[in-house]
């Protein structure tokens, strides 16, 4: 009887296997799953972004950051796998068996104008993440720039919904966010100051980039911590097949990046360095035009990488970059008989990133992820003043001060990436990250007399994610998602519930409409008081009554894909609405604060915080993007126009009114158009116009001897310094003047040399502001002199710094 029972349970768990398999094969069919890498034939760089796809039944997946792809999908006879990377040609894999798959995919490099146009094909019913932009860096290489440094930001600068502080500055502004409101990543690692030669460059060396995404709205759950926008950099990997060198020489600066294998087809490490030599052009000019002064200014950055091949299951990389930027002044006056006067002030800031990340394949549809990263960025700025007629004299005075901040971080996170069926792709993760604040440490020598003040201020903040790629039936594209993010600061833990939803619906295979809501939240702050990214910018974590900034942005967009000619269009409208976001009071700033304190004899320390110069409002922006653009043929490019307002409101500025932003741009064109007639040359035209920034200027000025006399005061005597004021400006509404529209074209040609051996030469001649448009840079209030009627007027004056600038730079590969 126990054996009748035994084979009834046996029979009855046969049943249901039975059962549940042909459910599986109504729903899904029989299914394998293929899963590998996609990397770069003749190199094995890694390929993120790319597509994977099944023609038939139309289900696709992208490769990740690392190039790492899983799909499955129904088995039948005559199948196969295509493997698709922008400027590749397709790869093809034909499955005979109904097992499981592993295939890494090499696809090989495009080199001729025929093959972009025969080859680059994409699914038509492909649809890019809402509010999302990815460049390459041949698109990065190619556009003409200022000096003609090939720049990161520059590029991104041209694209819709992204904004500059002013002409010619790398300073971004997303879709009404402030430049601390964007997440920049490099290789997972934060960076907090992204500027070269105060703003004119980005610290990001081309030649070490492998891509560059861009993410105005629609986040997914993994990214947090920002406002307004992601910028997620990677660096190469490195040839593991073979050495090469390239490089480049421009008008003021020069590169250099050489990679191989460590171990051929297993590791393999990526090293380049960039530096400027401005200071060899400043110090004989400065000799000619003052010769008791001297000036110099220099930037370097250096960029290193290797990856190793633990096995099919594991791969491990590190990545690291330094930067470092210093500017210094001297000026010496000889009297004579050992007598001398010396002033002397000097700047600098750097940035230090370490990064070590572990790939680790559970099974070929669970990927995971370890990275431990660190982060660094210090500021520091010094004066001095000595005045010296001889040994023992009392009359020799000297004074010194020096002022650093900076911010430290030390990161752990964990990722995994879960794709359960055709239909899902789960992504879970968590991080922990501790911040180390300085916003200020000050000295201060006069004499005999010395202060000294330094904080820290400690933040440790925590998230965990959860997300959901869903696809239905390749026309509905859903993507929910979970973000809990904490941070503690001392007798404070703020914590911010952030969801996050994407959607996107096929109307027709190539017609799409996408929509999206994210809520985010900020708890580092950067207390600015310049429009340009000055390093003289304070980073400072919230506090246990200054409250993370928070935002919430709804975007909804259509999507096209034209056929013949390969065109995509877009247009995306948005709304953004920002709360506790903060700001300086009138006429403060925190270190000129300290700075009068130390040079108040009567104080008795510091008198007051960053947190008593500040104030907290609210700000909302809202707009429209169109683009347009062209990634295939020997024509490609794109354009781009926004029509956007930013306003923000605080109750201790402007009379608690609402006033627009500086960045606040009503219109905004950019024209990026590349053209290569032959393989050997490429023609690139960039246009651009904007809008002027708003601006708070005076509305009336008048000498300060009327006001100490209408005060019944003592005018004090010329000579008075330190509180003698020649004009009293007044001023009215905050930010009611609006700058004139900046416009300018550039244009550029490269001629391509290939060597007879692997390598090429490139040399390329480019124009910034080609009709010389003087755009304003800043507005003053100025005197002007009528030499006829020998009279001066006060008027408002403006000061252009980029006239039309030719340049020749050369580039180098073999």
């Amino acid at each position: 009887m126990i054996f009748h029972y035994v084979r009834t349970i046996d029979m009855v768990r046969c049943c249901l296997t039975t059962v549940f398999l042909l459910l599986g094969a109504l729903l899904f069919g029989q299914t394998i799953t293929v899963s590998g890498h996609l990397y770069e034939r003749g190199s094995l760089e890694s390929l993120p972004g790319g597509l994977v796809y099944e023609p038939v039944s139309q289900k696709a997946t992208m490769t990740n950051t690392y190039g790492f792809y899983t799909l499955t999908i129904p088995y039948r006879d005559s199948l196969y796998i295509v493997f698709n990377s922008f400027g590749f040609i397709n790869d093809t894999l034909w499955i005979k068996s109904a097992e499981d798959v592993e295939y890494d995919a090499k696809l090989t490099k495009i080199t001729t104008l025929e093959a972009v146009t025969i080859t680059a094909e994409k699914r038509n019913t492909e649809v890019a993440q809402m509010s999302s932009i990815t460049l390459t860096a041949k698109e990065i290489k190619q556009v003409p720039m200022l000096f003609g440094e090939k720049d990161v930001f520059k590029t991104l600068l041209l694209l819709p919904g992204v904004q500059s502080a002013s002409e010619g500055t790398s300073g971004i502004y997303v879709r009404g966010g402030g430049p601390d409101q964007n997440l920049i990543i490099l290789d997972e690692a934060t960076i907090y100051n992204a500027n070269h030669l105060l703003g004119f460059f980005s610290i990001f060396n081309g030649d070490a980039i492998k891509s560059v995404e861009l993410i105005k709205g629609g986040f997914p759950a993994r990214y947090g911590g920002r406002l307004s926008s992601v910028i997620d950099i990677n660096m190469k990997d490195g040839n593991k097949e073979d050495y090469h060198v390239e490089g480049g020489i421009g008008l003021i600066s020069s590169n250099v990046m050489v990679e191989g294998p460590i171990i051929k087809n297993k590791a393999s490490f990526m090293l380049s360095g960039r530096t400027t030599y401005l200071d060899l052009l400043m110090v004989p000019i400065m000799k000619l035009v003052s010769g008791g002064a001297t000036t110099g200014y220099y930037f370097f950055d250096l960029n290193a990488k290797f990856n190793f091949d633990l096995g099919k299951k594991d791969k491990l990389y590190l990545s690291s970059y330094f930067g470092r930027d210093k500017f210094h002044f001297t000026d010496t006056e000889n009297y004579g008989s050992g007598e001398y006067d010396r002033y002397k002030v000097g700047l600098f800031w750097q940035n230090a990133t370490a990064t070590a990340r572990w790939n680790h394949l559970f099974t070929n549809k669970i990927f995971s992820n370890l990275s431990l990263v660190f982060s660094d960025y210090s500021m520091n700025t010094y004066m001095g003043y000595k005045f010296y007629e001889g040994a023992g004299n009392p009359n020799n005075e000297t004074f010194n001060s020096r002022f650093s901040s900076g911010i430290r971080d030390y990161t752990a996170k964990y990722d995994v990436s879960i794709n359960p069926n055709p239909t899902h792709r789960i992504l879970v993760g968590a991080a922990v990250t501790a911040h180390i604040a300085r916003p200020n440490a000050m000295t201060m020598n006069v004499d005999t007399f010395s202060m000294r003040q330094a904080e820290k201020e400690p933040g440790f903040e925590y998230a965990v994610y959860a997300e959901d790629e869903i696809n239905i039936r390749n026309r509905f594209r859903i993507n929910p998602g979970l973000r809990l993010v904490g941070f503690s600061v001392p007798g404070k833990t703020w914590f911010s519930p952030e969801p996050r939803l994407s959607m996107s619906y096929n109307i027709l295979p190539n017609l799409a409409l996408k929509a999206s809501y994210a809520m985010m939240s900020q708890s580092l702050i950067l207390l600015s008081t310049s429009t340009i990214g000055l390093p003289t910018d304070l980073w400072v974590p919230v506090t246990d009554k200054i409250r993370p900034q928070r935002s919430q942005q709804v975007a909804l967009g259509i999507h096209y894909d034209l056929k013949k000619p390969r065109l995509s269009f877009s247009i995306e409208g948005y709304y953004k609405k920002m709360d506790n976001i903060l700001a300086y009071k009138e006429g403060a700033s925190y270190f000129m604060t300290m700075l009068d304190n130390l040079m108040d004899e009567t104080a008795t320390g510091f008198q007051g915080t960053w947190t008593d110069n500040v104030t907290s409002g609210k700000g909302w922006s809202y707009g429209v993007e169109f683009l347009v653009r062209k990634e295939v043929g020997k024509f490609t490019g794109w354009i781009g126009y926004t029509l956007s307002w930013t306003k923000q409101q605080f109750d201790e500025l402007n009379f608690g009114e609402p006033f627009f932003a500086r960045y606040d741009r009503r219109h905004d064109v950019s024209i990026v158009l590349m053209y290569s007639p032959t393989s050997r040359i490429n023609l690139s035209l960039s246009w651009v116009f904007a809008t002027g920034n708003a601006v708070t200027l005076p509305t009336s000025t008048y000498p300060a001897e009327d006001l100490y006399n209408y005060l019944g005061l003592t005018v004090p005597p010329s000579n008075y310094s330190w509180t003698y004021v020649y004009t009293i400006e007044n001023y009215g509404k905050k930010n009611d003047f609006r700058m004139k529209p900046f416009h300018h074209l550039d244009i550029g040609v490269q001629f391509i040399k290939p060597h007879a051996k692997k390598g090429q030469s490139i040399f390329e001649i480019s124009i910034y502001n080609v009709y010389n448009h003087h755009n304003p840079f800043f507005y003053f209030i100025g005197e002007s002199y009528n030499e006829q009627t020998h009279q001066s007027t006060v008027q408002l004056q403006s000061l252009s710094i980029f006239p039309i600038i030719p340049t020749f730079t050369y580039h180098f590969k073999f």
